[in-house]
């Protein structure tokens, strides 16, 4: 017969139960089988058990569950016992509990969708189930999934599965949740850096959040089959009191199942891998005169914002890109590969360690500081233009809505030029909301349709100007006329502006003339209140000659919430050009392909997204009025740009 010694250990951490004349009790029932424990002590209270099978080795007690004693006394099982030879139990009281608020973040589900945890503030509960691949779920954890899903949705919970497992494939996962009735949004955690920052080593684990003030009220297994006592119960009983308002007793169990692996942990140098890494990624804009708000200029300062780095890089603001990196490779990706989100997160983790070595960032600063960066002067990497054609001198209004003013400008040169690049320099980056030049009188800017069918050169909120794609130039004629679309937003202030274009000659045409068409609709009528006003586009860049596809922009305005470019091939295939799940009004990037890609003659480009015109929009307007196609930013567009060249 197998012989199963009980030991009781009760320790309290804190004064709390006894001042309130309830020390902590912990007992056993010589009976039940599996065993059965009594946990008393003070109403309110909040205890950890703990057990052990060898109690006298160091780090030897192992977390079975924590709870918030609503009544005087509880019950509880250790499913587990059964099989343990010895069975040691503590119970501590805890002197400070907090959950803390959980992190915001951003990631992509199986759909091409972007969830932002934050964004959901309307729903009572968000419920995370962190797995390691949706294949690794048993099947009846799944259905103790489904079921609560079912259960709970229409009370406010809003359920999401992260996938920690970076070898995941989103075609697989699409088609396995399709294949296994998986209606909630599987979220693919790439780099780990979210199964990390939630502290999730074990899966499937639960991690249920109070969206009033995003804490955590419960965490751990989500059945019994998968984590200890009666898990199933637990979980379920604490979704059901929470949104009755009821106290929340078992706010964590200890998950059973697959551990996670993560890379392994490593010293990780600031000198040789993170300060590299940053200026690589972010010194372009965080740097002394340059548009971020604060400069990288040392490790001092790096270390003075590496909490609010890590919850930028978590919400994927930072680095600003924003295609889904299942469609396309772009040459200008300023993303954070996962491999380097982690790593970054790791360091900061640790406590941001200056380390040995160099500091990169102070020596770069010192013997060289970077120039002024676009759009605050001409782009380094195109120098000064060989041509430079200004705006009359603009007075601007301190308040108001100020119209779009259009000015044409006659360049007056001998003979046709072929360009090589063409940069457009506000002249008072507070007052440009952006400028669009289009080859042409004002007469001609009417008749091509209004800036619908392209421009040839821009400066719009975010971008960057750069050489044109290799092979490629745009041929200005002889003595040409270039019309300026001048947006101005007005700042409270009396406001001046001159803005230049910069001209950049080839000395020999190109194999190819690049052209700028757009895929456009005005039939826009988003409804107050709509999160999710889908509209469409298309068009056809030509009709009998194959065509090189290099650049695509999608043009939104502050509703913009997702973009979509499609290539639909004469044979009735399609194909994801990019995809933009997370619209941003304020990086309007054009994404440059990083192999140009040839669409046979007759190919349909179509262009697929969605407004948010609610309250949750932080950039919203006005969530209470009808929004229809117009230039200010409180109209909106729907507009997908692409430059090509037509193979002759």
């Amino acid at each position: 017969m197998r012989r199963i010694l009980f030991l009781l250990v009760c320790v309290v951490a804190s004064q709390t139960s006894l001042l309130q004349g309830q020390p902590a009790k912990l007992t056993i029932d010589p009976v039940q089988r599996p065993i059965k424990l009594g946990i008393s002590g003070a109403l309110g209270g909040q205890y950890v058990l703990e057990q052990s099978s060898n109690p006298g080795t160091a780090n030897s007690w192992e977390f079975l569950l924590s709870l918030t004693l609503t009544e005087s006394s509880q019950s509880w099982t250790d499913v587990n016992s059964s099989s343990a030879p010895y069975r040691f139990y503590r119970l501590r009281a805890l002197a400070s509990p907090s959950a803390g608020a959980a992190s915001d973040f951003r990631l992509i589900d199986h759909q091409g969708m972007s969830r932002e945890l934050n964004y959901y503030s309307t729903a009572r509960v968000v419920v995370l189930i962190f797995v390691n691949g949706l294949d690794s779920v048993t099947p009846s954890s799944l259905a103790a999934i489904k079921t609560l899903n079912d259960n709970f949705n229409s009370q406010g919970a809003l359920f999401w599965m992260i996938d920690a497992n970076p070898q995941s494939d989103r075609a697989g996962t699409a088609a396995l949740a399709k294949a296994r009735g998986v209606d909630w949004p599987v979220l693919h955690d790439r780099a780990q850096i979210v199964a990390r920052e939630f502290g999730v080593t074990t899966v499937p684990e639960a991690i249920a959040i109070d969206t009033a003030d995003w804490s955590i009220f419960y965490r751990g297994a989500i059945d019994s089959r998968a984590g200890a006592g009666n898990a199933q119960d637990y979980f379920a009983v604490a979704l059901e009191n929470f949104l009755a308002a009821k106290p929340v007793t078992f706010n964590r169990t200890r998950p059973e199942g697959a551990t996670i692996t993560f890379p392994p942990s490593k010293a990780i140098s600031y000198s040789v891998e993170i300060a590299p890494l940053l200026k690589e990624k972010c010194l372009s804009c965080h740097s002394p005169g340059n548009i971020a708000p604060w400069a990288m200029t040392n490790h001092a300062v790096l270390k003075s914002f590496s909490a609010s780095i890590k919850q930028e890089v978590l919400a994927g603001r930072m680095p600003p890109w924003h295609a889904d990196p299942v469609h396309g490779t772009f040459l200008n990706d300023a993303s954070l590969k996962p491999a380097e989100a982690s790593l970054l997160l790791e360091w900061i983790a640790s406590g941001a360690p200056r380390g040995d070595g160099p500091d990169p960032l102070a020596d770069s600063f010192a013997t060289q500081p970077p120039p002024k960066d676009y759009t605050n002067a001409w782009p380094a990497e195109l120098g000064q233009p060989d041509h430079v054609i200004s705006i009359p001198a603009q007075s601007l209004p301190t308040s108001g809505e100020i119209p779009y003013r259009y000015l044409s400008v006659v360049l007056n040169l001998p003979s046709n030029v072929w360009l090589r690049a063409a940069a457009v320099v506000p002249g008072n980056t507070r007052a440009v909301h952006h400028a669009l030049v289009f080859n042409g009188t004002l007469v001609d800017f009417v008749r091509s349709g209004g800036g619908l069918s392209g421009y040839f050169a821009a400066y719009v909120p975010g971008a960057k100007a750069t050489a044109f794609p290799e092979g490629t130039g745009k041929l200005l004629p002889k003595n040409a006329t270039l019309t300026f679309q001048m947006h101005y937003t007005a700042t409270g202030h009396p406001e001046t502006d001159q803005t230049r274009l910069g001209l950049y000659f080839m000395k020999s045409p190109p194999p190819f003339e690049l052209k700028t068409g757009a895929a456009a609709t005005l039939l826009l009528a988003i409804p107050p209140g709509e999160p999710e006003y889908e509209s469409a586009a298309q068009v056809m860049l030509s009709l009998n000659k194959d065509v090189w596809l290099y650049e695509l922009a999608p043009h939104m305005h502050y509703r913009g919430s997702r973009f979509k470019f499609e290539a639909v091939y004469p044979n009735g295939t399609s194909e994801v050009l990019l995809s933009v799940p997370k619209y941003d009004f304020h990086w309007q990037t054009l994404y440059r392909l990083a192999q140009p890609k040839r669409l046979p003659a007759g190919t349909i480009v179509r262009c697929r997204g969605a407004f948010d015109n609610s309250l949750q929009n932080p950039d919203n307007p006005d969530p209470g009025v009808t929004v229809r196609f117009g230039e200010q930013t409180d109209d909106e567009m729907f507009i997908g740009y692409m430059n090509y060249a037509v193979i002759q």
